[in-house]
């Protein structure tokens, strides 16, 4: 009798190890992204006031976010006591896709599916996410999807893609200047990405939104008057930093 419980124990104790690892499979959040000015949310093709003296109208945005190579994309921590593990996701798209572009005249680009393991006890999901396109990628060459060039974005084999393209016209004090900033850059001191804020999330949350304050950004532009950056440099990254310095997230 003793021996039979013994093993009824056994079979038990699998039972409970296969019905966790079922428990802990795949979980999708949405990550919608929004574009504002401060408070106000950016309207393409518009005039938008950023005070008395300013308006900015913004034509075309489109910018990349991707999940970091180093680490595969999210991480997931569970802590339990001193016990901590640490998971990785893939992304979600194409066959090897590991980006999103994102285009302000798309809305439904603007939605970003991140996968992540599923927790089948208490924790919080961690979403990590780089602005830009990881150096690994770039220096792959050209790809399909969201990477292909024909989208845009991608400027030749020596400087790779660009990560964020802003176009339209900034008016001061009623002087109206083009404005084109191409910015990225992925080498030495033009390197331009940017790991963004870590979020923990609820397991049980499906949902989370992105919010890209671009007031900072468009400050730094008129304090250094550099209306104009089209290729990879120290400017294009300090510019880069300013704008995910300005990312944060919501429920």
């Amino acid at each position: 009798m003793r021996v039979v419980l013994l093993r009824l124990g056994s079979c038990l104790l699998i039972l409970m190890g296969l019905i966790a690892q079922v428990a802990e499979g795949q979980s999708a959040v949405v990550i919608h992204h929004q574009v504002k000015l401060g408070e106000v949310p950016v309207v393409l093709g518009e005039w938008q006031k950023l005070d008395s003296l300013v308006s900015i109208r913004i034509d075309k945005l489109r910018w990349y976010v991707s999940l970091p190579t180093a680490n595969g994309g999210a991480d997931i921590e569970k802590t339990v006591g001193k016990y901590k593990k640490t998971s990785t996701s893939i992304a979600a798209g194409q066959k090897g896709s590991r980006a999103w572009l994102m285009n302000l005249a798309d809305s439904s680009s603007l939605d970003q599916t991140y996968l992540h393991q599923t927790m089948s006890g208490p924790g919080k999901n961690k979403i990590s996410l780089l602005f830009g396109i990881d150096s690994a990628i770039q220096v792959g060459g050209v790809g399909t999807g969201a990477l292909d060039p024909l989208r845009g974005m991608y400027w030749t084999w020596q400087t790779g893609y660009v990560q964020w393209k802003m176009e339209g016209a900034i008016r001061v004090d009623g002087v109206e200047s083009p404005m084109e900033l191409h910015l990225g850059g992925f080498d030495g001191p033009t390197n331009a990405q940017v790991l963004m804020p870590i979020w923990l999330i609820n397991p049980s949350s499906d949902s989370v939104v992105a919010n890209w304050d671009i007031s900072p950004f468009i400050a730094e532009v008129l304090r250094r008057k550099k209306f104009g950056v089209m290729s990879p440099s120290p400017i294009a990254r300090d510019y880069c930093r300013i704008i995910a310095d300005g990312v944060s997230f919501h429920k």
